[in-house]
């Protein structure tokens, strides 16, 4: 049997009171301007905070990141923070291009669906699953410039939805999971046999950033293609990072997406949140997924 070096140690320290005394030189904030996560460093460590959730400790040297989990936060969202928020930002301060993304699979190459929280990307995954396309990531995606193209590696498979989504996609589902105590929304949990066959990548197709609008007409579900410098930005906006002071990361980012963006097809797809119109959606994407190989 073959093993691989783990690239990341991951501990596990018991729950304790989180300190008011630390100074704080970024914070990320929701739509509705609560403070979500915040980020310091110190001469050894670089450290995020969920308020009132957990503290996470990076040691870039020793390739550990350990997590100091608040006295009534369950392990349940402890995984949630870890894989879906720390990890990506551990990967993206090593270099490496991580985008809040959802992937699915068409072929041998994959879509991508790029946006804010609750445009619809888990939604409209949950979409084309129903009809036989595979998931290959939620919420969290590697995007990499590999020799024969530009590759999306997925992290793990499941889809993050809300009740209603969950009842109109997955009816009769009962392979879910609870994301977080603080949040209603469940993960379903797919089939996911040979975690390793993504690791190289698969050729991304095109990619989808996704807006939501208010109305719900047929007119309304509009797909057009995004110039270079619109593409550049939304990807950018969508990029994970850890110190957001850190320039010399930040232009290394930035020539890295200058490099990726002009060679792949981006979209913006603008939708309202009305299920009915989910098939209308999804025949778009793949028209306009065909007219790309006709080009």
């Amino acid at each position: 049997m073959h093993y691989e070096r783990a690239a990341i140690r991951f501990y596990l320290e018991p729950a304790r009171q989180q300190s008011t005394d630390w100074q704080w030189s970024h914070h990320w904030l929701s739509s509705t301007g609560e403070q979500m996560l915040s980020y310091c460093k110190d001469s050894t460590y670089h450290w995020l905070r969920f308020p009132g959730l957990a503290d996470f400790k990076i040691t870039f040297g020793e390739k550990e990141l350990t997590c100091y989990p608040a006295t009534e936060t369950s392990h349940q969202t402890i995984r949630h923070l870890f894989l879906d928020q720390v990890l990506p930002r551990y990967l993206a301060h090593q270099g490496r291009l991580m985008v809040h993304a959802s992937a699915i699979q068409l072929g041998r190459g994959v879509i991508v669906f790029l946006g804010d929280s609750g445009t619809g990307k888990s939604t409209l995954a949950g979409k084309f699953h129903q009809t036989g396309q595979a998931v290959l990531s939620d919420d969290c995606l590697q995007i990499k410039d590999g020799k024969t193209g530009i590759k999306a590696i997925p992290t793990y498979a499941g889809i993050r939805l809300w009740e209603d989504s969950l009842d109109v996609l997955f009816p009769h589902e009962t392979k879910t999971e609870t994301i977080a105590y603080y949040s209603s929304k469940k993960r379903v949990l797919l089939d996911q046999n040979d975690r390793f066959r993504y690791r190289k990548g698969l050729h991304i197709l095109a990619i989808f950033v996704l807006i939501q609008l208010e109305k719900a007409t047929d007119g309304d579900v509009r797909l057009e293609r995004l110039s270079y410098r619109d593409a550049f930005i939304a990807l950018m906006k969508q990029s994970f990072q850890l110190d957001v002071m850190d320039s010399k990361g930040i232009k290394r980012h930035m020539r890295e997406l200058g490099r990726i963006v002009p060679r792949l097809p981006v979209y913006q797809l603008s939708m309202p949140h009305d299920y009915d119109l989910l098939p209308l959606v999804r025949q778009k994407i793949m028209d306009a997924v065909d007219d790309l190989k006709n080009v």
